[in-house]
């Protein structure tokens, strides 16, 4: 069993209590401030399912919450150097980049673990839609820690997609599912499920199987 899993976050700076879990930070923009506390928010999620996670942040997003593909790139090496062993990627681009593809291959060929967030509607994203990540989305089905083996065109597994539970006014969304489909998934790298086996894993304990139906 491990004793802390270690999970590199690529957003923004990380500030309050969620620094507490925090054992390295990479700043890799000029921005040092995030208005929209995305880091913070995805740092807390990863949290509520694995309190005993370490954090490694590598500061990719701009005071506007965007990211080039070259810092992208630089922040997924620091964090594959730092020894991660899990990587949450709560954002997403249009545009496919094959020197993205080929970092995410090569993180997963050394056993990491890949989490992205892609919309529960539209087309896809990158790097959701690399075949290497976990590609996760909100489903208000879920209750927090419950998750839904979706096995769509665009999402592989959806979770409670809310900040707040219960209190959507909050905020949320594919983001935030994701942070917590990455917690919930080192909670079961702490328990010593392998890097390879964690999709058979979480199909196994899906609370619902296929996409959530919306009736108009």
């Amino acid at each position: 069993m491990l004793k802390s899993v270690r999970v590199g976050l690529l957003d923004s700076r990380v500030a309050g209590a969620p620094t507490d879990a925090v054992v390295a930070t990479h700043r890799l923009t000029d921005a040092h401030t995030d208005q929209m506390l995305h880091g913070s928010q995805v740092a807390s999620c990863v949290l509520q399912h694995c309190p005993s996670a370490s954090l490694l942040v590598a500061e990719v997003f701009d005071y506007r919450r965007e990211a080039t593909v070259d810092v992208v790139l630089e922040g997924m090496a620091w964090l594959m150097k730092e020894g991660v062993q899990l990587i949450n990627m709560s954002f997403g681009i249009s545009n496919v980049s094959q020197r993205l593809a080929r970092a995410c291959r090569e993180a997963v060929s050394n056993g990491v673990v890949l989490v992205a967030s892609t919309p529960s509607c539209g087309g896809m994203v990158y790097p959701a839609a690399f075949d290497e990540c976990i590609a996760a989305t909100g489903d208000a089905r879920c209750a927090p820690g419950e998750i839904s083996w979706l096995a769509s065109a665009s999402a592989d597994f959806g979770t409670h997609p809310f900040l707040e539970p219960d209190n959507p006014r909050a905020g949320g969304g594919a983001s935030i599912a994701a942070a917590r489909i990455s917690g919930l998934i080192a909670t079961k790298l702490e328990l010593g499920v392998a890097s390879w086996d964690l999709r058979s894993e979480m199909r196994r304990c899906a609370r619902y199987v296929g996409p959530e139906r919306r009736h108009e």
